[in-house]
């Protein structure tokens, strides 16, 4: 039986892991405000804003993606050392070509939902996600996804 102590600690765990967790909404509310930002200050302003991983678009496990139609990664808040690189060929853990169907989304529609399974930035692990894209600036899209 646990202790007062460790149903208020298992609480606070459980508690913490749950305030990660997105919704549809605020991934593209997050998208929304991603591309508001491009707008008004600039691509090269807003891609610095993504790649800060002390800055506001970073947020749990919300963190802003952008790529160009080649495939070359211009922003990734949880990993800047991707950033730069062509991930065209990119699958993901079920072998979906992930940045292939990513830009046929943001070149055919503008806008859309994509789901995959990619790594868990806080659990470690191979888990279904969904993200919401839209096309910036002729040539690119920004995005960001929820783990479900």
């Amino acid at each position: 039986m646990l202790s007062k102590i460790s149903k208020v600690g298992v609480s606070l765990v459980l508690g913490m892991s749950l305030s990660y967790a997105a919704t549809v909404d605020e991934v593209k509310s997050f998208v929304n405000e991603g591309v508001e930002l491009c707008k008004q200050q600039g691509t090269e302003a807003c891609l610095k804003e993504f790649n800060d991983p002390k800055g506001k678009f970073i947020r749990g496990e919300l963190y802003m993606f952008a790529y160009d139609f080649n495939g070359v990664n211009k922003a990734l808040g949880s990993n800047s050392k991707i950033v730069g690189k062509n991930l065209y060929k990119l699958k993901d853990a079920s072998g979906l070509m992930l940045i292939q169907e990513l830009i046929n989304i943001a070149q055919t529609k503008g806008e859309g939902w994509l789901d995959y399974k990619w790594s868990h930035p806080i659990k470690k692990k191979i888990t279904p996600k969904t993200s919401f894209i839209k096309r910036i600036d002729g040539d690119m899209f920004i995005g960001t996804g929820y783990y479900k």
